[in-house]
C-alpha cells in the first residue's frame, strides 16, 4: 500500500510539472526568441521554476545552454543522449529515483515545425521520498504494534479454545478409571457444543450397552441357574428318601429329565445367538421357493396349535423365490408362529400370509392372542426379556427366541417390525431383499 501511494504521489507530481512546463514550452514557441529577452521572460520562467523546485535549461541546436534558472551553466554545452533525442523529435519524462528527480526533455518548434530549442528540466522530488520514509516508519511501527496485539490475542483466543478439549481428556480419563456416568458440559462456540454433545450422546450409548450387557449377563445366569437347582432339589429328595417308591422315582427322575432338557434348551439358543451376532458368521443362502418352506415350516408347528385348537392359515398371494439361508429363516418363521400359538387363546387363530414387489418380499404372521403392552413392545426383541414371566414359564420359553428372529433377520438385511394392542391381538412384519447382497463390514 505504501509503495502504491508513493507511485501515485510521484505520478501526479510528474503531470503537474509536465502541465507548467508545456506552458512555458508555449510561451516560447510563441514569444519565437529566448536569448536577449526581456524582464518578463526570465520573471515567468522563475515563476515555473520555483513552482516544484525546478531548474529549466534551455539549449539550442548547437547544445549551448543559453538559459539556465539556476545560473550555474548558462554559455556551457550540454551534450547528452536525451538532449540529442529530443533534437531528433522525442520527448521524454522519466523519474530517477537514484536522484531523487523527474527528467522533462521537450522539443520547441517554429511555426514550420522546425526544433529550434530543447528545453531540458530537472524536478527534485525529495520531499516526497522523505515523507514516504516518514510514512514507511509510521507504518512499520503499526506493523510491529498489530503484530504483538494479534499475537497476544491469538495465544489468549487459542488458550480458551483448547481448554474445552481439555476438559474432554479429563473426562475420558474418568471414564477410563470407571466413571461413566459423567458427563461433558461444554459452552462456547457451536462447534465444541456439537462435539460435547455428540460426545454425551456416545457416552449415553455405551453406558446403555454396558447395563445391556449387565442384565444380560445376570439374565443368564439367572436362567442357567434355575434348572440346576430345580435338578438340584430334586436329586437331593431322592437321596435323603429311603425305600423311593418306583412311581415316585420315575416321576422325579422325569422331572430331572425335563429340567435337563430346559437347561440344554437354553445353551443350544445362546450358541444360536453367539454365532449370528459373530461377524464371521456367514449365511448358507440359496435360491428357495418361499411358499414351500414357509409351508413346511408351518406343519412341524401344527402339532403344537392343534393341542389349543389354534387355527393355522397360510395365504400366499403369489409364488416367490428368493436368495435365504432355508434353516435360519425357517427358524425365525417357526419362533414367530410358536409364540402366537403359545400366547393365545384356546381356539383362537394365526394368518400368516405371504407377498413380494420387485426387489423385497414381505410375510406377515398375525394372531388374535394376549397381545404386548406398549411398555414392553420396545424390548420383546432383548435377550431373557418376557413381557409376562409366569406364562413363558408355563410355556417353556428360554425368553431367547424373538432375539434369535431379529439377528436372523438383520443377517439376510432384512426388517421386521412388531404392532400389537393387549387383549386384540399382535402382527409381526417382516421385509427381505428378493436378492441377497453380503454386506462387509468397514
Amino acid at each position: 500500500m505504501l509503495n502504491v501511494s508513493e507511485n501515485t504521489v510521484i505520478s501526479t507530481r510528474l503531470k503537474n510539472v509536465s502541465a507548467q512546463f508545456n506552458v512555458f514550452s508555449t510561451y516560447i514557441s510563441k514569444s519565437g526568441q529566448v536569448e536577449g529577452s526581456d524582464t518578463d521572460f526570465a520573471a515567468f520562467a522563475e515563476e515555473v521554476a520555483g513552482l516544484y523546485m525546478t531548474r529549466i535549461q534551455v539549449i539550442d541546436r548547437d547544445f549551448n545552454i543559453i538559459t539556465d534558472t539556476y545560473n550555474i551553466n548558462k554559455g556551457k554545452l550540454c551534450i547528452s543522449q536525451d538532449v540529442n533525442q529530443c533534437f531528433n523529435g522525442t520527448n521524454l519524462s522519466y523519474v530517477d529515483k537514484g536522484h531523487q528527480c523527474i527528467i522533462l526533455v521537450q522539443a520547441v518548434k517554429d511555426d514550420a515545425g522546425t526544433v529550434q530549442y530543447v528545453m531540458f528540466a530537472t524536478s527534485s522530488i525529495s520531499d516526497i521520498f522523505q515523507a514516504m520514509s516518514s510514512i514507511h516508519l509510521i507504518g512499520l511501527a503499526i506493523m510491529i504494534i498489530l503484530s504483538i496485539i494479534v499475537l497476544f490475542f491469538a495465544i489468549f483466543w487459542s488458550g480458551r479454545l483448547v481448554k474445552p478439549f481439555g476438559r474432554i481428556n479429563e473426562v475420558i480419563a474418568r471414564i477410563d478409571q470407571g466413571h461413566m456416568t459423567e458427563d461433558i458440559k461444554l459452552e462456547g462456540c457451536t462447534e465444541v457444543e456439537t462435539i460435547s454433545n455428540s460426545f454425551n450422546l456416545m457416552l449415553g450409548k455405551i453406558n446403555q450397552l454396558e447395563q445391556s450387557r449387565q442384565e444380560f449377563v445376570s439374565n443368564v445366569s439367572h436362567e442357567l441357574k434355575t434348572p440346576l437347582t430345580s435338578m438340584k432339589v430334586l436329586s437331593d429328595s431322592l437321596l435323603m428318601s429311603e425305600d423311593t417308591p418306583a412311581e415316585m422315582y420315575r416321576e422325579f427322575m422325569s422331572d430331572l429329565s425335563s429340567e435337563i432338557d430346559r437347561e440344554n434348551a437354553i445353551i443350544t439358543d445362546l450358541l444360536t445367538l453367539v454365532r449370528l451376532d459373530s461377524d464371521s458368521t456367514e449365511l448358507n443362502v440359496s435360491h428357495v421357493n418361499v411358499n414351500e418352506l414357509i409351508s413346511q415350516t408351518l406343519k412341524m408347528v401344527k402339532p403344537l396349535a392343534e393341542k389349543k385348537n389354534i387355527d393355522i392359515l397360510f395365504e400366499s398371494f403369489r409364488p416367490i423365490e428368493a436368495d435365504v439361508d432355508q434353516i435360519k429363516f425357517s427358524m425365525a418363521i417357526s419362533n414367530l408362529v410358536e409364540n402366537a400359538v403359545k400366547y393365545n387363546n384356546n381356539e383362537g387363530w394365526v394368518h400368516v400370509t405371504l407377498n413380494a414387489d420387485h426387489n423385497y418380499f414381505y410375510v406377515k404372521i398375525q394372531d388374535n392372542g394376549f397381545g404386548i403392552p406398549k411398555e414392553s413392545q420396545d424390548r420383546v426383541f432383548d435377550r431373557f426379556y418376557r413381557v409376562d414371566k409366569a406364562r413363558s414359564r408355563e410355556t417353556g420359553g428360554t425368553g431367547l427366541g424373538l432375539a434369535i428372529t431379529r439377528s436372523i433377520i438383520l443377517a439376510h438385511n432384512g426388517d421386521i417390525r412388531l404392532y400389537s394392542e393387549e387383549n386384540v391381538g399382535t402382527t409381526f412384519s417382516i421385509q427381505i431383499p428378493l436378492k441377497h447382497i453380503a454386506v462387509k463390514n468397514i
